[in-house]
């Protein structure tokens, strides 16, 4: 039990602040738009990107949970501490997310109204947190993961069915386009062998079958990265089009941004650190440092290009769904855009590239 609250917390807090940062954009948004459900809440698609953001990997889950299985922790103890890791987290993010709002005037209620929309707001925070912590740790402690493939809801074909409804209901088309987005770039990435080999055989020559194997193999971490790249780019092209007031419009563009950095850097950085077995397997087959950062180039391209141009399909789903009043863009605005995800995708690419020009053969046996 000391190691438990001991040597895995020291640990915990970096891994806790991103889905605490989430929660305070969520929390922001909240505010600002009053808790508008209608037609098409902004603050909705911002809760799921952020969501997916913030669930801990399925490989750090595992060494934490094998470790407490080791120390004899059981499954209330693992459950009792996510819990209070999602209540600590919410509250944390709540309180700074009502700082915006709280400066800005967004939040107009005085004495016990403007108490109880507060206690409102922290409390989304903690469901938004539970959200993001709760599921992986009961799918990875109860549950036998499932090999990586296709998600789970493509043989139900979910993803059409909620695009059907998406007439009557916007949200519905939006996560129908989502999953759907998601369910062909994983069949695109696990199918498309060849057509990945001959992209990267200039850049890698001999190794590009071996490459375009290996990036079909994963392909199930690959596309969820780029889906969580067109998921944020999709949100800011429907902030700028759909903006319900200049100062709400400000506070939606800015936690777009942030967001599609967080989806194209620390979320993309995490995927591809769980590839540096395959950069490792590279190496000692005989492949240079070029080639090793060329392969990694490759997976940037493949998240970074195919996360903007499937964002900006799905982000005009999203406006031609959202029946709400459409305005001019900001001037540039789109740049900036592409220049956040491209920039974020490189820094990830660089520090990842780093890590594993440190790796030796002898840690094969670690990944």
């Amino acid at each position: 039990m000391a190691l438990w609250v001991g040597g895995i917390a020291r640990v915990r807090p970096a891994r806790l602040g991103v889905p605490a940062a989430g929660v305070a954009i969520v929390t922001t948004l909240l505010a600002v738009h009053d808790w508008t459900w209608e037609p098409a809440p902004s603050w909705m698609p911002a809760t799921v990107l952020v969501v997916l953001l913030a669930a801990p990997s399925e490989r750090s889950l595992r060494a934490e949970h094998d470790l407490l299985r080791a120390r004899g922790a059981t499954g209330g103890q693992v459950l009792a501490l996510a819990s209070a890791e999602a209540v600590v987290t919410g509250l944390i993010g709540g309180l700074a997310g009502l700082v915006v709002p709280l400066a800005g005037g967004f939040l107009t209620g005085s004495g016990p109204r403007l108490g109880w929309e507060i206690v409102l707001l922290l409390f989304a925070g903690v469901v938004v947190a539970a959200l993001a912590l709760l599921p992986p740790v009961l799918r990875e402690w109860y549950f036998v993961p499932a090999d990586d493939g296709p998600p789970w809801w493509s043989s139900y074909g979910l993803d059409f069915v909620l695009l059907a409804l998406g007439f009557v209901w916007p949200l519905f088309g939006w996560a129908g386009g989502t999953m759907l987005l998601w369910r062909l770039i994983e069949l695109g990435l696990r199918k498309g062998k060849r057509v990945i080999g001959g992209v990267l055989r200039p850049l890698v020559s001999g190794l590009a079958g071996v490459l375009a194997l290996s990036i079909s193999w994963r392909s199930a971490l690959l596309a969820r990265s780029v889906t969580l790249v067109a998921l944020a780019v999709a949100f800011a092209i429907s902030s700028a089009f759909t903006r319900d007031g200049c100062g709400a419009a400000r506070v939606d563009l800015i936690a777009s941004l942030i967001l599609a950095a967080a989806a194209a850097g620390p979320s993309f950085g995490a995927a591809l650190n769980e590839r540096r077995r395959d950069l490792l397997i590279v190496s000692t087959l005989g492949g240079k440092r070029r080639q090793v950062a060329a392969f990694i180039a490759g997976d940037a391209i493949v998240v970074g290009g195919g996360g903007l141009i499937a964002g900006h399909l799905l982000g005009v789903l999203f406006v031609l769904v959202a029946q709400v009043e459409r305005t001019p863009s900001p001037h540039g605005y789109f740049g900036l855009l592409a220049a956040v995800v491209i920039v974020s995708c490189v820094v990830a690419s660089a520090r990842i590239a780093q890590l594993a020009a440190r790796d030796e053969v002898s840690d094969l046996r670690d990944y």
